[in-house]
């Protein structure tokens, strides 16, 4: 192998591993951190996607229909961000890493691909190897790209797919120019399959790959004495491209899609802030709609331009003083090979053959530095937004343009914004290399301080996802990253309930939330326990569809009687509620109901709704697990149905409710508060309302009811009934300390024992912040600490 291309191969190593250990630091905070702690609010959302897909594909089901979220609608995924093209990649990491990991393992490789196949197209469009070093090292280290590994975005931070676009269009021109049609053909097909991963990874990556691709390919065709063959190996790739799309991709449930979407106007689009955005990092760069680019692609571009026009003016000056010679034109020079024909740049590290050395030569000649100046400017234009200031007056931008021809779809105007670092950094890069012998030795120290300086601009230290909480309080304390998932074991239970009939089981997750690439509706926590569906495998209410339709998902926030109310967002109408579960039970059928306290909020007074109404249907729902954070409700669909509720032996023939520790919420009714531990006993008060209810279920037999309780601030009476027959006379709760009340409950009051209601009745209650005592805003009557039944 002769001695040049062995060095071409170290130094492709070298530069991989360059990358690589600049994906390890940007990504340091998600890769150390892996099963502890992850990136960004839409983690869930692409951890499900690959899930989904393995599910689908194994149960014969349509992986572009699915009604596995927003149960009952069946939503169509043809433009949902389903990110297929990594699923090989986490089908074979998951069952050895688990999700969490796999992931990772695709965030690294994503990161690591931005900045070495940038690296491999500036080397071939002439790029000296320390400058193509840094070009790559600009894209990959973006505060912009970087937003996108830190929100766990794996269809968006894809960023080596023009440049890789870009090699894969010469190779077929240096083909046909070298009249080597069987390889031609074989590129075409090599980048047909391309197109068909474009597709795959996000609906928007072929948009943004043809900023780039299209003036290139316009370009060659006009160089190309063969622009026919030419054409018609770029018509096979298109074609191989769009059947695949069509036989193993999203097309035809794209051009089905029908539903209304929400995108909302163009001026409430961001785009990068101009000119800040372009000159310096913002302190929440992992913010969507605070995006920046930093100030190294800008400025290293308007030194170029300023060296490139100055070399322009020194050429023109030196023709003038020196007319009938002909002067080296500015730029790179490009290598040849034998008889002058143009050949591949660098030779490439994908072995023998992949650069082909050209027959006629002039298409395979790269564009000058100023066609790629050219091809920067509608990406960095459309970056801004719909909107710039400039001296106080504020420009209507063209992406308004580009807003209304995608019909609103096209969200995120500076997404384009890495298309302008990719042309940039060509420009920049061939209009130093020329200049680069002159540093000499000076050369290495000089490209490590412009890393170093682009490491101190987009402040490559920082590992900073979007955060949750608003936006000044993530200023101030910007958390590293999102805490992952509790660990339930109920869903892992409910998993393992497989086949005929568990498989058609429904899961409603309170608070309910349903988010689409538009809006976030209900419950934003709510909308990711969508992750929770890798783990039961059932199909559930909430959920996120990245475009869904508004009339199917809008309902969620305040028209459903059961789910808006779940969700916090309309009272509770205790009949029509009765009546959708009713209906939802056999027709559905609904398996579960998983109430969230923490999401919830445990102080407050929407838990003892919760817990109050549904005890109080036992003909419907049954609480079956409990588990610190949530509570878990079964159906009396389930063929497992429902357990009694007779409470636990504590000593023989005494069942107690053991009032405040976890479980007792299985027998609560209305009018409890949130548990507090009080001198090392679990305990709740009563007096939300005039009355406090337990449910039950006893033996037959008579029983002496013991309750343990305490009045709040002064004396209460408490009257005891069962099925509202009262138990013997009223009695008095002292508020000195926690003394024990007798009554007793007859056999004829008790009957089978089965649905008992236990009514506890007092006289008033207290509100601490009224009287000066705290600021508790509570209703407090009678605290509890038990409740046992004597036979």
């Amino acid at each position: 192998m002769p001695k040049s291309r062995n060095s071409q191969r170290r130094l492709h190593l070298l530069a991989a591993a360059f990358y690589a250990l600049l994906a390890v630091i940007i990504l340091h905070g998600i890769l150390f951190n892996t099963n502890v702690r992850i990136a960004g609010f839409d983690y869930f959302n692409y951890n499900w996607n690959f899930w989904w897909i393995r599910h689908a594909l194994s149960s014969g089901l349509n992986v572009y229909e699915s009604d596995y979220v927003f149960y009952p609608i069946v939503s169509n995924f043809g433009y949902h961000a389903l990110t297929a093209f990594w699923f090989p990649v986490w089908s074979i990491f998951e069952p050895l890493l688990g999700t969490f990991a796999a992931v990772n393992v695709i965030l690294f490789l994503g990161c690591f691909l931005n900045g070495y196949v940038l690296f491999v197209l500036l080397r071939h469009l002439g790029v000296a190897p320390a400058l193509a070093l840094v070009g790559g090292a600009m894209l990959q280290a973006s505060p912009l790209v970087r937003y996108f590994y830190y929100n766990t975005h794996l269809n968006l931070m894809d960023w080596f797919w023009p440049p890789a676009h870009l090699l894969l269009w010469w190779q077929i021109v240096a083909s046909v120019e070298a009249g080597r049609w069987r390889r031609a053909l074989l590129w075409a097909v090599t980048q047909g399959v391309g197109i068909w991963g474009l597709g795959l990874t996000d609906l928007q990556m072929p948009i943004f790959t043809g900023f780039l691709l299209v003036p290139y390919g316009l370009w060659t065709l006009w160089k190309s004495p063969r622009r026919v063959r030419l054409a018609g190996y770029g018509l096979v790739a298109v074609g191989v491209g769009f059947a695949l799309l069509w036989f193993a991709g999203p097309l035809p449930h794209m051009l089905r899609f029908q539903d209304e979407l929400m995108p909302g106007p163009a001026e409430d689009r961001p785009g990068i802030p101009f000119p800040g955005g372009y000159l310096r990092t913002y302190p929440v760069w992992w913010w969507w709609d605070v995006p920046t680019l930093g100030a190294n692609v800008t400025l290293a571009l308007v030194v170029a331009l300023i060296a490139a026009l100055t070399a322009v003016f020194i050429a023109g000056r030196k023709k003038l003083n020196h007319r009938g010679q002909s002067p080296q034109p500015p730029g790179p020079l490009l290598p040849q090979g034998e008889g002058g024909e143009i050949r591949s740049l660098s030779p490439s590290p994908l072995g023998e053959g992949f650069g082909v050395r050209a027959h006629n030569g002039i298409a395979t000649i790269p564009p000058p530095r100023w066609f790629w100046l050219a091809v920067l400017i509608p990406p960095l234009i459309l970056s801004m937004g719909p909107t710039i200031t400039l001296f106080g007056r504020e420009i209507l931008m063209p992406y308004r343009l580009m807003h209304e021809l995608t019909d609103g779809m096209f969200r995120m105007p500076w997404r384009l914004a890495p298309l302008y670092i990719i042309a940039a950094a060509v420009f920049v890069g061939q209009t130093f290399t020329p200049l680069l012998p002159r540093l000499g030795k000076a050369r290495p120290l000089m490209i490590a301080a412009v890393l170093l300086l682009i490491g101190l601009d987009v402040r490559l230290y920082e590992s900073a996802p979007l955060d949750p909480r608003p936006l000044e309080t993530a200023v101030l304390d910007p958390a590293p990253l999102d805490p992952a998932p509790r660990h339930y074991d109920f869903y892992e239970q409910i998993g393992r309930e497989q086949g005929d009939p568990y498989d058609d089981f429904v899961l409603i997750d309170a608070p309910t939330g349903r988010g689409t690439g538009e809006a976030l509706l209900g419950s934003w926590q709510g909308i990711q326990f969508q992750y929770y569906g890798m783990i039961h495998g059932k199909r559930m209410v909430n959920g996120f569809v990245s475009r869904a339709s508004v009339d199917d998902v809008w309902p969620i926030v305040t028209g459903d009687p059961l789910l808006s109310w779940l969700g916090q967002r309309i009272p509770l109408d205790p009949a029509a509620v009765e009546a959708q579960l009713r209906g939802m039970v056999t027709d559905w059928p609904l398996g579960y109901i998983v109430v969230h306290e923490d999401f919830i909020g445990r102080t407050t007074p929407t838990l003892q709704e919760i817990y109050g109404y549904f005890n109080s249907l036992p003909d419907l729902l049954c609480p079956v697990f409990f588990e610190p954070g949530a509570v878990v409700y079964r159906s009396t669909a389930h063929p497992d149905g429902c357990p009694n509720r007779i409470p636990p032996q504590v000593e023989p023939g005494v069942y107690q409710v053991d009032i405040g520790d976890r479980g007792d919420e299985r027998y609560l009714g209305w009018g409890w508060h949130w548990p507090e531990d009080i001198a090392g006993l679990s305990m709740r008060w009563t007096g939300e309302y005039p009355q406090t209810r337990l449910y039950l279920d006893l033996p037959p037999g008579d029983y002496t009811v013991e309750i343990a309780a305490q009045a709040f601030v002064e004396a209460r009476t408490l009257r005891l009934l069962v099925n509202d027959v009262p138990l013997g006379d009223v009695q008095t709760v002292s508020p000195d300390t926690l003394q024990t009340l007798t009554f007793t409950l007859p056999a004829e009051v008790v009957g089978d024992g089965q649905h008992l209601t236990l009514t506890l009745d007092y006289d008033g209650w207290l509100v601490p912040s009224e009287i000066g005592q705290s600021a508790d805003p509570r209703r407090l009557a009678v605290l509890v600490d038990w409740v046992r039944f004597r036979r």
